[in-house]
């Protein structure tokens, strides 16, 4: 009898720490889990969105030199935003609308990043319409938002796993 007390006890303790203190702890993970993808994927749509567009603009290059006999046969092209020349092999855009070039990654910075600079660099031209830029504005205060939400919640739902590791010492 005191046997199937004493097993009887330490499954009680078992279903006790399984309810009490494993789930809780399993949940307050994958809320935090499935709140922080669901954020990503959002803000990575957004941005597929925005590429998508950048790419329909603008047309992708390989920049090689021209020589003609040991001299270059045209002058270097720069790049207007970061303002260094196209070396050998680099990657660069031609903007479709006025065919200004720049290095890929500095246009897809200057679109992507920038305050809403969805125009040309040089000439204005519009690039990304008007209200493209107003979503991924949105998108990015949101981001912001999201990002001390996101802190404050993987704060608070942590603080319970380990507080719980804690006690079960």
């Amino acid at each position: 009898m005191a046997a199937f007390t004493k097993l009887f006890s330490y499954f009680n303790q078992l279903i006790n720490n399984f309810f009490f203190s494993w789930l809780p702890q399993a949940l307050r993970f994958l809320m935090l889990l499935i709140f922080v993808t669901i954020s990503a994927y959002v803000r990575r749509q957004e941005k597929h969105k925005c590429r998508k567009i950048i790419n329909k603009k603008s047309t992708k290059f390989v920049y090689k030199k021209r020589k003609l006999l040991g001299f270059a046969a045209t002058e270097p092209l720069d790049c207007a935003i970061c303002l260094s020349d196209f070396e050998h092999g680099d990657y660069g855009r031609k903007v479709e609308s006025c065919n200004h070039m720049f290095h890929e990654n500095c246009l897809d910075k200057w679109l992507m990043h920038g305050k809403g600079q969805a125009t040309c660099p040089l000439c204005r031209g519009v690039i990304i319409p008007e209200n493209m830029v107003e979503v991924h504005r949105k998108v990015e205060d949101e981001r912001q938002a999201f990002t001390i939400f996101e802190e404050e919640l993987a704060l608070i739902l942590l603080s319970g796993l380990t507080s719980g590791c804690s006690s079960q010492r």
